[in-house]
């Protein structure tokens, strides 16, 4: 039992790190390829940030682990849309950009409903994932159109403390070696995140099936939280550094792309697709439709989220986690 939370905790410091460099090292060679800032941080940092999700969905879709690959998508989405804009929301009122309201929670909204489409037959196929993939690109391919007609100071700002200050050298030698570094930084993040995930998914099998939890909630709960926690770290950093707006951009972006991104690459590489359990496809799948109504309805509000708004979602999410354990026999302590 030691050993499973020891490797809880390797690994999740693994999946940091990893994160980290994969955000840092992304970033910087967008930046180097003058990438429009807006298009930066709502995709190539909020793909950097679902890594982790990536990594592991990956792993247990190899394995034959649909029920952790599956919950681990639904879980973190919620812990995106309630906890981390909820908790930036804790720390500093968040101010919301109209082009998030008007375009991509919409398209957040979407995803999480063609999701629910998809697993509504108790699979998602590699045509599925297909689909998903290309509707990745072509959200890709309209985030950067809007964002180089209407590039975001802020985003700018944030982008390049993550990433580093741009290379204001035309040296092609400079360059050169500044895109090999970064791509030695996004390999070395990757690798971590492989590690890390193997070393997370092993240590919270082990712990959770002690208390007598099932993959799927291990997936939706224990997993999900800990491939979360870049982009928590992520958006938090941003509030604290005043850039306020990166959070609610990067925890939208990344639901998005757990949807479009990890899910179907992990439908894409699984031999036999994800089968997903009646219980997540007709109770989770559709309570991450209302939490991402339910965000979109709070940034709506006046185009800023309040602390209470923040306390109030925080609450949905413990109150779903509970909701969770009561479900599954999960309450009472084996000690």
């Amino acid at each position: 039992m030691l050993f499973a939370i020891g490797q809880l905790i390797a690994g999740s410091l693994l999946l940091l790190i990893g994160g980290e460099g994969v955000v840092r090292g992304a970033s910087r060679l967008a930046i180097l390829a003058r990438l429009s800032p807006l298009f930066v941080g709502l995709t190539v940092v909020s793909l950097g940030t679902s890594a982790p999700e990536m990594a592991v969905s990956i792993s247990t879709a190899l394995e034959g682990k649909a029920d952790i690959t599956i919950g681990n998508v639904v879980g973190s989405n919620l812990f995106n849309m309630l906890v981390i804009i909820g908790f930036s929301a804790i720390v500093a009122a968040l101010p919301v950009d109209r082009q998030i309201t008007r375009f991509d929670v919409p398209v957040m909204i979407a995803a999480c409903v063609a999701m629910g489409v998809l697993s509504y037959d108790g699979n998602i196929n590699r045509i599925d994932g297909i689909l998903l993939l290309v509707a990745m690109v072509t959200y890709f391919g309209i985030s950067y159109r809007l964002g180089k007609e209407k590039p975001s100071d802020d985003m700018k700002e944030f982008v390049e403390d993550v990433a580093g200050s741009p290379i204001e050298s035309d040296s092609l030698g400079k360059k050169a070696v500044a895109v090999l570094l970064q791509l030695l930084i996004l390999a070395l993040g990757i690798g971590a995140l492989i590690l890390g995930c193997e070393w997370f998914v092993a240590g919270s099998v082990t712990f959770a099936r002690h208390f007598g939890l099932s993959e799927a909630v291990i997936g939706l709960t224990i997993v999900s939280v800990g491939t979360s926690l870049p982009e928590l770290v992520t958006s938090v950093a941003a509030t604290l550094k005043g850039e306020r707006g990166i959070a609610i951009g990067n925890a939208v972006g990344s639901t998005i792309l757990n949807i479009l991104a990890v899910l179907g690459v992990a439908s894409v590489v699984s031999p036999v697709g994800i089968n997903v359990l009646c219980s997540i496809a007709f109770i989770d799948v559709p309570v991450m439709i209302g939490a991402a109504v339910l965000s979109w309805l709070v940034l709506r509000t006046g185009h800023v989220v309040s602390r209470f708004e923040g306390v109030l979602l925080v609450l949905c999410y413990c109150a779903y986690i509970v909701y969770l354990l009561i479900a599954n026999d999960a309450i009472a302590s084996p000690w």
